[in-house]
């Protein structure tokens, strides 16, 4: 599973003894509770009645409805409000209650599908009909059903939401599908045509351009970047500690608009460029390119963020990191161009002429090539393979922001509940079938087709699986919804603006989840014999 699914190695295993004891102490009482529930129905029975096998089915109480409702709407509350203060224990309380609540519930919404039942056919109507006057089994096995359903369902969402955020806080480096070459350890230094050949032949394309670092000769490590004018500062830093009405503030001012995926706010990429590795880097279209190349070929720089060009200009700062502290750093205004749209990092591309008004040399860095889809690993490969006798090289490639893959945790989630749904399903039928003997011998009698048998229990496990799956889909999906909206309520009042979670539902494990009833219908019906028994009595 590690290996062929996930891709890396899970952490080793560690036991916790205090809460192995408190789940066994739940299972125990659980146990207990589950032996309980049939004894207390059975001694509520008329003896004569229970005797003579003429078992009626037990009046539903109004009071546990409205207990369950009082639950399912209390614990909900509690849960969003637990998840709008981030207590994890009150979120769990509250989703624990709101399970009670749906299985207080439960016995009732069997009496009323029963009391439907007389619209369906022979089959399902004496499945219904058997499920309401055996409530204490077969509302168990349905909750069991619920909460294994409702528990991958909401992780589920939840993992699908956290996917789809991520996705949207993204910042590529580059434009889809095109890679960085960055020599490691170099034998020597390959041209811009082998580098050329070794894509045309290994990745089929020949868009290749060299990319060049600005650094400080002779002074060792400089800073470089452009200079936001003052009339686009923020007036807060985003680590700065402010209060509730500075926090809104900050939302409510342009300068500020800076979402918390964007921290740390305001790093340019800083590079030397002539117009040629520039469409590779940004994925400009042609008549910016052409608009930015003439500007650097005039002796400008060029920026993809325009919040730093002012009045045709751009301010350029370096800074010396081993200067001396009297010695001011070097800012100088430079014609600029802001690219509309660039893709990848906020960069900085400077001409050879701004380079130089600047003090400063630039060296190859590396080399970018243009794909139209990312190469594949035994392609990357082959292509460094290519470049192998001039040193060893990474490769960077940009996959887009694509939603992470979260499909196998989901399906591993739902097989999961599936799992519980199958076997809950099979011992409920098995005990429903055990009773309902005497009703099998009165069908054959009246001379029924012995696959009523069957198809009695294939409905049996029908309305066990299928209705504990769908209140568990219903009540997973409401309880990701609470704890999702909530979260995002609590993140309307933050700075900077953190990426709110989407509503997402984990179609894969719905899926799954969906076709696990009829799985256990499947079963049943495989399982079950078709002959009817035969019963005689002798007087």
């Amino acid at each position: 599973m590690e290996q062929y699914v996930f891709g890396v190695r899970f952490g080793g295993y560690r036991c916790w003894p205090t809460a192995l004891v408190l789940l066994g102490g739940v299972a125990v009482l659980a146990g207990v509770l589950a032996a309980l529930a049939p004894a207390w129905t059975a001694a509520r029975q008329d003896v004569s009645a229970g005797l003579s096998g003429r078992g009626t089915p037990p009046a539903s109480r109004v009071r546990w409805l409205a207990v369950g409702l009082a639950l399912v709407a209390g614990g909900a509350g509690l849960a969003a409000f637990g998840a709008a203060h981030i207590s994890p224990a009150v979120i769990l309380t509250g989703l624990i209650l709101g399970e009670l609540g749906l299985v207080c519930c439960t016995p009732t919404l069997i009496g009323v599908l029963a009391g439907l039942g007389r619209l369906l056919p022979l089959a399902p109507r004496i499945a219904l009909r058997d499920a309401s006057r055996n409530r204490a089994a077969a509302a168990p096995a349905i909750c069991a059903v619920m909460a294994a359903v409702a528990s991958s369902v909401a992780l589920g969402g939840y993992l699908a939401s956290n996917g789809a955020r991520d996705a949207r806080a993204y910042r590529p480096a580059l434009p889809t599908g095109h890679l960085l070459v960055y020599p490691n350890r170099s034998a020597g230094q390959p041209t811009l045509a082998q580098v050329t050949d070794a894509a045309r032949d290994q990745l089929g394309v020949d868009a290749v351009a060299t990319v060049y670092a600005p650094d400080c000769a002779g002074t060792g490590y400089c800073e470089i970047a452009p200079v936001l004018p003052p009339s686009q500062v923020c007036p807060w830093q985003p680590g700065d500690r402010l209060s509730a009405s500075h926090r809104q503030q900050a939302r409510a001012d342009p300068r500020c608009r800076t979402r918390e995926a964007d921290y740390p706010d305001g790093y340019v990429q800083p590079g030397v460029d002539d117009g040629t590795a520039l469409p590779l880097l940004t994925g400009a279209d042609p008549a910016s390119t052409a608009a930015a190349a003439a500007v650097l070929r005039a002796g400008g720089v060029v920026v993809t963020d325009p919040r730093y060009l002012h009045d045709g200009l751009v301010t350029v700062r370096v800074d010396k990191m081993d200067a001396k502290p009297d010695r001011p750093a070097t800012a100088r205004d430079l014609p600029g161009y802001a690219l509309p749209r660039a893709a990848g990092y906020s960069r900085l591309l400077l001409s050879t002429a701004a380079a130089r008004q600047l003090g400063l040399d630039w060296s190859v860095s590396g080399w970018v090539v243009g794909t139209n889809t990312p190469p594949d690993e035994k392609r990357q490969a082959r292509f460094a393979g290519a470049l192998r006798s001039f040193g060893t090289f990474s490769l960077n490639v940009e996959h887009g922001g694509s939603p992470r893959d979260v499909s196998p945790l989901l399906l591993l989630l739902a097989a999961a509940a599936g799992l519980i749904t199958v076997g809950a399903a099979g011992i409920a039928t098995a005990l429903a079938a055990a009773e309902g003997r005497a009703e099998l011998t009165t069908l054959a009698a009246v001379g029924a087709a012995p696959a009523v048998r069957r198809l009695l229990a294939i409905c049996q496990a029908g309305v066990i699986a299928g209705l504990g799956s769908v209140l568990g889909i219903v009540a997973g999906l409401g309880t990701a919804a609470i704890v999702l909206i909530s979260v995002n309520r609590q993140y309307a009042s933050a700075w900077p603006v953190p990426d709110p979670y989407p509503i997402r539902v984990p179609w894969p494990a719905l899926g799954v989840l969906v076709l696990v009833p009829m799985v256990a219908m499947l079963g049943a019906g495989l399982f079950t014999r078709a002959r009817l028994p035969i019963e005689r009595r002798l007087d």
